[in-house]
């Protein structure tokens, strides 16, 4: 299983939600270049960047500081307001390798259809972020402010004759909380859908939660929080796969 850091921009800065609530931010002094480099160093090999702003106004905003972070040498996974064509074209022509696509894949399927053609389903990430309800994972987008009634199991059924290889699933009330992450959902995403790598986010509290995450089979665990307030060591890692 990948390990893979995350960073959240807001206005230039690297915070953090609780909840995926813009009114809980916690503001971090690190700038994203410091935190990028430091990764590198500890191993990492890929970044998950989220452009906060971009994702509630619905245009990217901070293209220009992801990708001055391609100088440390990571991957990068980007996403945050990618809502055309022309946005997707401007990533991937800046350097960003996969394209990560969250409130464009529940509202408009026929645009993300047209991007996964252009940039090719190994480029892209779907970013399904969830809430429960009546024991139905319901989808939440536009920066999790937009509460919808489409389940997540049907939305990826919807696109199953496309080469999506890589779903990030969030359960929101768990993410920034570091209560653990969503076991049961994963475990059923991972039973419903064997044939995509499935990303864990949102609650993870360290190393057993990444065992566990690891043994369930998921491919990657985004780690955002726990990074920044815990003695998490990232160099009991080799190259950001955990070693178990």
């Amino acid at each position: 299983m990948n390990i893979i850091p995350a960073i959240d921009l807001q206005q230039g800065q690297c915070v953090r939600l609780r909840q995926g609530e813009f009114s809980k931010t916690t503001i971090y002094p690190q700038t994203a270049l410091q935190l990028a480099s430091l990764y590198r160093q500890k191993g990492m090999t890929r970044l998950h960047l989220v452009d906060l702003d971009g994702a509630r106004s619905g245009c990217m905003e901070q293209l220009e500081l992801m990708t001055s972070l391609l100088s440390s040498g990571l991957i990068l996974q980007a996403g945050g307001g990618i809502r055309s064509l022309e946005t997707v074209k401007q990533c991937l022509d800046a350097g960003i390798h996969n394209i990560v696509l969250g409130s464009l894949a529940v509202h408009d399927p026929d645009l993300t259809r047209a991007i996964i053609r252009l940039a090719g389903g190994g480029r892209i990430v779907l970013a399904l972020d969830i809430r429960w309800s009546n024991n139905l994972p319901l989808l939440t987008s536009h920066g999790w402010q937009q509460p919808t009634a489409i389940s997540l199991w049907d939305l990826v059924e919807a696109y199953s004759d496309m080469d999506i290889r890589e779903i990030l699933c969030t359960n929101v009330q768990c993410d920034g909380m570091m209560q653990g992450p969503d076991f049961s959902l994963y475990q059923q995403a991972i039973e419903r859908f064997p044939q995509i790598q499935w990303q864990a986010s949102g609650g993870i509290r360290g190393a057993d939660d990444l065992k566990r995450l690891a043994d369930m089979g998921l491919s990657a665990a985004i780690l955002g929080r726990m990074l920044y307030e815990t003695d998490f060591d990232l160099s009991s890692y080799s190259e950001g796969v955990l070693l178990c």
